[in-house]
């Protein structure tokens, strides 16, 4: 009965939003036919398929209709939102590369009624959604209880998440909560889960998680075979608390169980390809639209200003500790002093033309070279010299963790205002605790974003800029 309301809610969520999907494009349609626009017939005959390609993998990059995602009310909404964005771009970005008019997207009334329609179902079937799943909670006339059997610190964040997803369980709690009982060998555990299992089925307990050290099991078939009998779904969690104060992340290859330190999506390879294609497309669309023509402009004031070079090229460190050349417009006075030593404010090194490049961060423009090499990425972590990659990894433990993916040209950590120069070792661990946040965190959307708060942030002046 639960798996019944879940599936019939989620396949009507699913065919409202494609209907309204379609529907919005049905009323662009018709009143793109009376403007004089010059719509191409061709094009607007394609306009209903493109819809469902976009808005399909739209919905399917962001899970949108996953039940922990549906039925988690911040996660729905969140991705609601980003599915129904990325969709609109997708199908913008198909206007603007087959219609003629660009010029559409702001004189359209077909633009206009289509985007007022669509706002307009997803602010109210998003409320709709939420109060048919806060009801359907009551719909379900025998319910899935759960509950937990073992008192430490991975019982309670476990019955925390089980409390805020419980919408078709009936979540009971931790069973011995209360109990001040201690188990100091494996015979005295045995026999009071034994006893507890037999107790939750007389309570017609559908599913026990028994959270407790991995040393105190001994025999997990005898227990699975008790639980059989009870008709009962057992599922045992190692409790690492008492190892690690740390979150760690686990999952499975084949029959063995790994534990890892943190959760990396760029592990993933399809996400590593993802990200690739972004960072070729970016740096060619930069290299031919920008650097064509703002490069030579560059290297001529550079010239003018002082001799040398108009690249300087420096080692830094890449990913897997690797070293590479990172190459950006000079902004400094040749054999000015120890290269490997940070810049600062108003340092005497620095060129007229140098201030301003650096101010603007146009100085690291070259690094698109990089990203296309494939040494670099347009997000990541910033690359380091070589010295002070290894005088901080020194001083703190997890400096490193920050070059398990490419290096950026642009990060996390710099939009968050942690770039510049670092006088102290805290300042770095600020810095390094954000590096780890994006690494850990990574998504398409979350570069996209960055490179967007990168522009902005370089409009609006950023202080450690010099």
């Amino acid at each position: 009965m639960r798996n019944r309301h879940k599936f019939t809610f989620i396949i009507c969520c699913a065919i409202a939003d494609m209907i309204a999907m379609v529907f919005g494009t049905i009323l662009f349609l018709n009143f793109a036919s009376e403007e004089k626009i010059g719509w191409n017939a061709l094009f607007l005959n394609k306009m209903i398929p493109i819809t469902i390609l976009s808005w399909l993998f739209s919905v399917t990059y962001f899970q949108l209709y996953k039940v922990n995602v549906l039925f988690s009310l911040e996660s729905f909404f969140r991705n609601s939102w980003r599915a129904f964005f990325t969709q609109r771009i997708l199908w913008h970005s198909y206007i603007f590369i087959f219609q003629d008019n660009v010029l559409y997207f702001f004189s359209s009334r077909a633009n206009l009624f289509q985007i007022s329609f669509l706002l307009f179902y997803f602010l109210l079937s998003r409320i709709l959604f939420t109060v048919v799943i806060g009801q359907i909670k009551g719909w379900v006339f025998r319910r899935y209880t759960v509950a937990i059997w073992g008192f430490n610190k991975t019982s309670i964040e476990l019955a925390s998440h089980l409390e805020s997803n419980s919408f078709f369980i009936d979540f009971l709690g931790i069973l011995n909560e209360n109990s001040s009982a201690e188990y100091t060998n494996n015979k005295d555990f045995s026999e009071a889960l034994s006893e507890a299992i037999d107790n939750a089925s007389k309570d017609n307990i559908n599913e026990l998680y028994i959270v407790s050290k991995p040393d105190f099991i001994s025999d997990l078939n005898y227990f699975f075979e008790l639980g059989d009998k009870h008709c009962m779904r057992l599922k045992f969690v190692p409790d690492f608390s008492s190892i690690s104060k740390k979150h760690f992340n686990s999952s499975h290859l084949n029959n063995f169980h790994v534990i890892k330190p943190r959760f990396e999506p760029l592990q993933n390879a399809y996400n590593r390809l993802i990200k690739r294609i972004f960072d070729i497309v970016f740096s060619m669309l930069v290299i031919i639209f920008i650097l064509s023509w703002l490069y030579p402009l560059i290297a001529i004031l550079i010239k003018r200003q002082s001799k040398g070079p108009v690249l300087f090229k420096q080692m830094r460190t890449g990913k897997k500790n690797e070293h590479f050349w990172c190459y950006k417009f000079r902004s400094m006075y040749v054999n000015m002093g120890d290269e490997s030593e940070q810049a600062k404010r108003e340092d005497s090194r620095i060129t007229p033309i140098g201030k301003f490049l650096r101010r603007t961060s146009l100085d690291e423009m070259p690094q698109f070279f990089n990203v296309l090499m494939g040494k670099m990425s347009i997000v990541g972590p910033r690359p380091h010299m070589i010295k002070h990659t290894s005088d901080y990894n020194g001083h703190i433990n997890n400096f490193m963790v920050r070059h398990f993916v490419k290096p950026g040209i642009t990060g996390l950590a710099q939009v968050s205002g942690l770039r510049g120069e670092t006088k102290k070792v805290s300042d770095m661990k600020r810095r390094v605790t954000t590096d780890i946040q994006y690494v850990q965190g990574w998504s398409l959307i979350t570069d996209i974003k960055i490179c967007l708060l990168t522009v902005i942030v370089t409009l609006k002046g950023d202080k450690n800029a010099f």
